[in-house]
């Protein structure tokens, strides 16, 4: 926990140090824009929004207004009714105007809690800006509230697309320390971030240890290990994964696929995609277009028309438009071979 504070205070002074120079004055204040004029208030017209699950389909100028409804309540909403309001903006990955909100609230006194304060996190973290992230961290944990393993959470997806591989590390550490237990997320954030700095080794043992630990992957876990050790051209090890998915019962759709079958057709292992792509018809999952672009391109390099042919005519009878990759794969073939006619054809589609 010491420790961990000692980052987040780092963070909060250098945010301060930034705020001296003015780009920074406050946690939320670094918005290059201002929350419109709100409307008159005074009404309860908000909670019938929010009870009625407006939010769901909200566009943002209404997000704007009902904020400014919201303030301009009197009393005040509850900080639930707020905390719910920034989930869903959040999840709009409108994350600057959740920071913009934030701000309006502290200017107008309204305390935030635990909950509000790692939407904040969450938000500074996916506008990369950690030093912000921290600095409210440390303000949080000064208030005498502890983050939960979701605010921590954040921190360490932060950390790795900033690039901060030793600081993730940490971090989980510090998890431990502090007594939580790492989970799903914890570790697939983990690994992704050991893939990035070419760490594929640790990152696959890392899955390994999750089961150690009763921690079991998901689709999210094996869909990262597979994209990373799929663009190190070990197809193998994908195939494998593949299995131990279906072991522990956990479905993977077509992107899982695609991702393995692109791979092996790169790397020039033909009958192996083919043989995934009869499993996958097999288990009921229907390839897209990219599945049969795939497949139709790598055949065509290998100048099998007939199979080329075959999965060109499966695909229409499916109702799955050809692209302009499929089109361009199977003209540069035909023209490679001369056959002009067949070239002339595919253009005319």
């Amino acid at each position: 926990m010491r420790r961990l504070f000692a980052i987040a205070s780092t963070g909060k002074r250098f945010a301060l140090q930034k705020g001296k120079h003015g780009t920074a004055p406050s946690s939320f204040s670094h918005c290059g824009f201002w929350v419109r004029a709100f409307s008159s208030g005074g009404s309860d017209v908000y909670r019938e929004k929010l009870s009625r699950n407006v939010l769901q389909d909200i566009k943002l100028d209404d997000a704007i207004g009902l904020f400014g409804e919201m303030v301009k309540s009197r009393p005040l909403p509850s900080i639930v009714y707020f905390s719910k309001f920034f989930t869903t903006i959040a999840k709009m990955k409108k994350f600057d105007l959740v920071i913009s909100f934030g701000e309006k609230m502290q200017n107008l006194g309204i305390s935030h809690d635990l909950f509000t304060y790692s939407i904040f996190v969450n938000c500074f973290c996916h506008s990369s800006q950690l030093s912000l992230a921290l600095a409210v961290l440390g303000k949080m944990m000064k208030l005498g509230y502890e983050p939960s393993v979701v605010t921590l959470n954040s921190l360490l997806n932060g950390f790795c697309h900033g690039n901060r591989i030793t600081d993730v590390v940490s971090l989980v550490d510090q998890m431990v320390a502090m007594g939580f237990q790492p989970d799903t997320v914890t570790f697939t954030t983990l690994i992704h971030g050991l893939f990035l700095h070419n760490k594929a080794s640790e990152a696959v043992a890392l899955v390994e240890r999750m089961f150690v630990k009763g921690c079991q992957p998901n689709l999210v876990t094996y869909g990262v290990v597979v994209n990373g050790i799929c663009k190190r051209a070990d197809t193998d090890l994908a195939l494998r994964l593949l299995k131990k998915m279906d072991e522990g019962k956990i479905k993977h759709g077509v992107v899982i696929y695609n991702t393995v079958i692109d791979a092996l057709c790169k790397y020039k292992h033909v009958n192996d995609a083919l043989d995934l792509f009869n499993d996958m018809e097999i288990k009921g999952i229907r390839p897209d277009v990219f599945t049969y672009s795939c497949l139709i391109s790598c055949l065509c390099n290998y100048r099998r028309w007939g199979d080329a042919s075959r999965l060109l005519g499966d695909m229409i009878e499916r109702d799955i438009n050809p692209n302009a990759v499929t089109f361009s794969s199977l003209i540069d073939a035909f023209m490679k071979e001369g056959k002009l006619l067949q070239a002339e054809i595919c253009t005319m589609r």
